[in-house]
């Protein structure tokens, strides 16, 4: 088993392309990481760690730890394993996490546990969910493109979202947030004049395009606000030939119930596991 490390995108996106071709929707946090690099989009304060695993001329896994996230995992074969977390134990000890199919990361947390010493638990799942026939329900109001004239309350709302969330601060880097917003892939939902919902969606990626973030306000909740906007990214994206998803925290009953009623279909969970 041969394990491969680089800081170059484009070689680490050549390397793991069959791989994610044959899994494009399990791998869109990884497409979408790859797509962002490649544009631009996504600039590296720090090294990255791009990993792929060969058996022969064959690629059997990869996985990533970009600056300022933990590891997340593509597809790793079983006997890929104990080489891909004792090449990642070396590169990067300090990493406070994994994330991956829950299957895959909980394998994953346990050899890290057992090569590094450093304990690990379960810290939250997310559903995987793929866009079906959709369904809007009636809200009043309509959707609009945001604009760099609504930098501040999309950050605002970026951070709100991350503190609530528990996964740390969000929205601080204007110069990235102010690029998203430029792609033209960022909606707000108005009522009367006033935005009072947030929904985006990441860079096309092997034929799909990620939901995320999504945000309402407390004193906006319960009006439907989230579920049409979603629904209206959802039919923007459809309508650029792609396939939408998203994730949904599982411990979230109302995120999960308003997905599915607008026509979400799970696909799989993914388990983030956090370390020391």
């Amino acid at each position: 088993m041969k394990v491969e490390i680089t800081d170059d995108v484009g070689v680490f996106a050549d390397r793991i392309d069959g791989m994610l071709r044959r899994d494009p929707l399990r791998h869109t946090v990884i497409a979408t990481a790859v797509a962002n690099r490649r544009s631009g989009l996504d600039t590296a304060s720090e090294p990255s760690v791009f990993l792929s695993a060969h058996d022969d001329a064959t690629t059997v896994g990869f996985a990533i730890k970009v600056a300022g996230r933990e590891i997340f995992l593509g597809e790793l074969q079983a006997a890929s394993l104990d080489a891909v977390v004792e090449a990642l134990v070396r590169v990067a000890p300090q990493a406070g996490g994994v994330e991956g199919v829950a299957d895959v990361a909980a394998a994953f947390a346990r050899r890290w546990t057992r090569i590094s010493g450093v304990p690990s638990r379960l810290a939250f799942v997310n559903h995987l969910y793929r866009s079906g026939p959709l369904r809007f329900p009636d809200v009043p109001g309509s959707a609009r493109c945001a604009t760099d004239a609504d930098l501040a309350l999309c950050a605002e709302w970026l951070w709100a979202m991350h503190d609530e969330s528990g996964i740390g601060p969000g929205g601080g880097n204007t110069a990235a947030l102010r690029r998203r917003i430029a792609t033209g892939r960022w909606w707000l939902w108005e009522r009367d004049g006033r935005p009072v919902g947030l929904a985006a969606h990441q860079a096309p990626a092997h034929g799909w395009s990620r939901i995320g973030p999504v945000y309402t306000p407390p004193g906006e909740r319960g009006n439907g606000y989230a579920s049409i906007l979603t629904a209206h990214v959802a039919r923007i994206i459809g309508t650029e030939g792609l396939g939408a998803c998203l994730f949904a925290a599982a411990d979230n009953p109302t995120s999960n119930k308003i997905y599915c009623a607008i026509g979400f279909e799970l696909v799989c969970d993914f388990a983030h596991y956090a370390f020391g």
